[in-house]
């Protein structure tokens, strides 16, 4: 092939690519054009709807929840002290609580709020992601995480213990971040977030109000939506696969923190289920008789059966 061919060629691939370029743009045009049609068009029809409902189908807004109902309301009446539990169709609302005034100690859960007030300081502009924080002697934990193991490896960066502390629950990354905040990070969070219920005098939570972590990031309401995005991907790449995660196929999304500590018998699980068109939220909270390896079998065992069922109506 000459030069005046390849030329040719050439000018013919790029007469392609533009017009492939133009087609898509075009359609993308009258895709939007349509849409914002119908959208109209049902807000003329019916202007007290959410316009944006045209977009679910009637199936997708799971009601029918009274099978999953009974069996959590049975489990209030077996552990009225000691488990608390909300879940929550999303696209419905409709929704389950049990001792819904029950507040149990947070353990680990109390992460997810501590990342989003860091992403807050960057959005800021007073930290940055790529900025470099210390570890001192005081900060290092083995509690939970492997971070204290590999100290001098790469920069402790925000966004490196942002990943941490989402996707390995790492104590040392919490530690470094706890001395990046203040009271009042905690308090604009709540009142900015209409939490203000979120914690009692003691620090406890229900599983109903921890839950509503979960709509502030699912909806972009206090952070920018990269962020948002950011740390829930981090949650869907949790390493932990225990306790609720065990009754969600593999191939099913779940953005989740969990929870665990010895000192208060705790067992926790929080976060977003999306099965495709139909997401949902859970939170369960359970305070074992002890912390014994008998113990925490069972929570888990429980948790799974939970999960199980609560996957059973959204699937």
């Amino acid at each position: 092939m000459n030069n005046n061919e390849k030329e040719f060629h050439k000018k013919i691939k790029k007469q392609k690519v533009l017009i492939l370029a133009l087609s898509l743009c075009l359609s993308m045009a009258i895709l939007m054009y349509l849409t914002k049609s119908d959208t109209d068009s049902l807000s003329k029809k019916f202007p007290l709807l959410d316009p944006l409902r045209q977009f679910v189908p009637a199936e997708n807004y799971i009601t029918n929840i009274q099978s999953l109902r009974e069996y959590l309301h049975g489990l209030e009446e077996k552990y009225p002290e000691s488990i608390t539990i909300y879940y929550e169709n999303i696209n419905s609302g409709s929704n389950i609580s049990v001792n819904k005034d029950l507040r149990l100690f947070p353990a680990s859960l109390s992460k997810l709020v501590q990342a989003i007030l860091i992403v807050n300081k960057v959005e800021k502009g007073i930290l940055s992601f790529d900025q470099e924080l210390k570890a001192l002697p005081e900060y290092i934990s083995a509690g939970s995480g492997t971070l204290y193991q590999r100290l001098g490896d790469a920069p402790l960066t925000v966004e490196l213990l942002l990943k941490e502390l989402l996707v390995n629950s790492d104590n040392t990354a919490q530690n470094i971040f706890r001395h990046q905040l203040e009271f009042s990070d905690y308090v604009e969070f709540q009142n900015n977030t209409g939490l203000q219920d979120l914690y009692n005098e003691k620090g406890f939570i229900s599983a109903k109000e921890y839950t509503r972590i979960m709509r502030v990031l699912y909806t972009s309401n206090f952070l920018k939506p990269e962020n948002s995005e950011k740390i829930l991907d981090h949650m869907a790449n949790s390493s932990f696969k225990d306790f609720l995660s065990q009754g969600i196929p593999k191939d099913v999304v779940f953005a989740h923190k969990y929870g665990e500590n010895k000192d208060y018998n705790i067992f926790a699980d929080s976060g977003i289920v999306y099965v495709p068109g139909k997401p949902y939220m859970i939170s369960v909270i359970i305070k074992g008789k002890d912390s014994s390896l008998e113990t925490r079998a069972w929570a888990a065992n429980l948790m799974k059966e939970i999960s199980e069922r609560a996957y059973e109506v959204n699937k």
